[in-house]
């Protein structure tokens, strides 16, 4: 199956997906075909999420950074949903389709997501219930996979953070701004006439 495939090498995919999607954003021409104003718009809605998505992946990273299948995260975000990084990476990739002004791309990228990665989140948790068992089938019960029940927030006073990975979650979260920073550099290539346009 096509999706489990991806699960067993959903780096390597992707990285390829990635690729294509860099290709694309540097040499296509602007759309025409779509008002101005709504591309504008488009951008904007794109540049929203990817903050979002930014710091939605930093907040997630304090509750884990140093302790991935060391315990198990309940707390913060994983309080309400118990995948909220693959969430926050949903908004970055849509984001960063609606960004670049192409909203077809952020449409592909988003049900590329929606197809593949419930295969990724099936392993990690077949993973995480042979980890801490009867504790981890308890908290599927309660906790939504996917969509974040807010009510169910909660958080400690304290949390212990490993500064590395905080660090290293940063600058993971991080690219998505930087995707869009990239963007608005090669917008500007192209409106000066020195990138060239392929299709």
């Amino acid at each position: 199956m096509l999706s489990q495939h991806f699960a067993n090498h959903r780096i390597a995919w992707s990285r390829a997906v990635i690729a294509a999607v860099v290709l694309l954003v540097l040499f296509s021409a602007p759309t025409t075909s779509v008002p101005e104003w709504l591309l504008e718009l488009s951008e904007m809605l794109g540049y929203a999420l990817l903050v979002a998505a930014t710091l939605w992946r930093i907040w997630c990273a304090l509750f884990i950074a140093g302790t991935k299948n060391g315990e198990l995260a309940e707390q913060g975000p994983y309080a309400m949903a118990r995948n909220p990084l693959y969430l926050g990476n949903f908004l970055g990739v849509v984001g960063f389709g609606f960004a670049v002004e192409q909203p077809l791309v952020a449409l592909g990228l988003g049900c590329a997501f929606a197809l593949f990665y419930p295969s990724v989140v099936a392993q990690e948790e077949t993973n995480l219930e042979r980890i801490f068992g009867e504790r981890y089938r308890e908290y599927c019960a309660r906790v939504p996979r996917w969509l974040p029940e807010w009510s169910l927030y909660r958080e400690p006073a304290l949390v212990t953070l490993a500064p590395k990975h905080v660090r290293k979650a940063i600058l993971d979260a991080m690219w998505f701004l930087w995707a869009f920073a990239l963007w608005e550099f090669v917008e500007e290539l192209h409106k000066l006439k020195i990138l060239p346009t392929l299709f």
